[in-house]
């Protein structure tokens, strides 16, 4: 058995995204995905990754790092992945050792992780380390060739009758050089109700824009904004970084003065028509089980719930008592 550090090679990327997908059969990622969400990833946050070796086969991996949307530097988010060929071997708790180890220096108050419902064992496995549940998220997938528009005639008409206007980002940035200032505004204002297990905050416009730039899976003609007054008050993103048939949603929200609107609807009908028209499979997205008025969106659209993630959190010794 060998724990050694990961190296950013297609080598490296191959193990993971083998190891991840005979865990996660239903929804893989590839190699070119985990380098993008590297990438994606800001530079002056935190993030280790190690790779375990059994009998010369890269099996398993763990790693820890610092969401980019965390406004708490005590917040760190960790897995340990084995493949389930080489587990009940004992390299999960030597890379859970290595990388509880390795974050030490940040001295991290908590410790988030997740696993699938149907990870028993791995479920046992975090909680026999203190962790406990917090929260579910779940994926959920529409079939875009039979989705149909019809019960929903009148649902755009119905906001921009408000004096709302509804274009893709594609437009929008073209004709106005000034529009991803606009829309970095609007995410400022609306990031912080976006439920997550630690509390968030926007990174800076540099990290930020570079989730809206083609080459990092962005699809800008078919994600649209909601503008009033000159002004974002609502999104619906679509982005890819691999070359499957489906899409997935970046981030949808609407500026809490213009929610009951019916804005939210409008723009997903809107990225559902241009999947339709570019011949996309399925459009997947996930839902946090505290975010039920968007998932109710969601089941009106006919998405269909999939596998479920259970978020997990261990608070740290190192936690200041108030």
């Amino acid at each position: 058995m060998t724990i050694r550090p990961f190296q950013p090679t297609e080598t490296d990327y191959h193990a993971m995204a083998t190891v991840y997908s005979a865990l996660v059969p239903d929804a893989p990622l590839n190699a070119t995905e985990w380098r993008i969400r590297d990438e994606l990833h800001n530079p002056q946050l935190a993030l280790y990754r190690a790779i375990g070796e059994l009998d010369g086969v890269a099996a398993g991996y763990a790693e820890y790092y610092q969401p980019t949307w965390c406004a708490d530097s005590h917040h760190i988010e960790t897995l340990v992945y084995v493949h389930p060929a080489y587990q009940g071997r004992g390299l999960g708790a030597a890379l859970w050792q290595h990388v509880q180890q390795a974050w030490q220096a940040l001295q991290p108050h908590h410790v988030l992780a997740k696993v699938r419902e149907d990870w028993q064992a791995g479920f046992a496995f975090a909680v026999r380390r203190g962790f406990q549940e917090d929260r579910r998220v779940w994926l959920s997938r529409l079939e875009v060739a039979s989705f149909d528009p019809a019960p929903f005639s009148g649902a755009i008409e119905r906001v921009t009758a408000q004096q709302i206007e509804i274009r893709s980002l594609a437009a929008l940035a073209a004709a106005d050089a000034g529009f991803w200032r606009k829309l970095y505004a609007f995410e400022q204002q609306t990031v912080c109700d976006v439920p997550s297990a630690f509390p968030v905050a926007i990174p800076a416009y540099e990290q930020w824009i570079k989730l809206y730039w083609p080459d990092h899976g962005a699809v800008w003609e078919g994600s649209f904004a909601a503008m009033a007054d000159g002004q974002v008050v609502g999104i619906s993103t679509l982005e890819t970084i691999d070359n499957e048939t489906d899409l997935e949603v970046g981030f949808t929200a609407v500026r809490r003065d213009y929610r009951g609107r019916g804005i939210a609807l409008a723009l997903k009908l809107c990225t559902i028509a241009y999947a339709q028209a570019m011949g996309v499979t399925g459009i997947r997205t996930d839902n946090d089980s505290t975010n039920q008025p968007m998932w109710q969106i969601n089941q009106r659209l006919g998405f269909q719930r999939g596998p479920v993630w259970i978020v997990l959190r261990r608070r740290e010794q190192t936690e200041e008592v108030t």
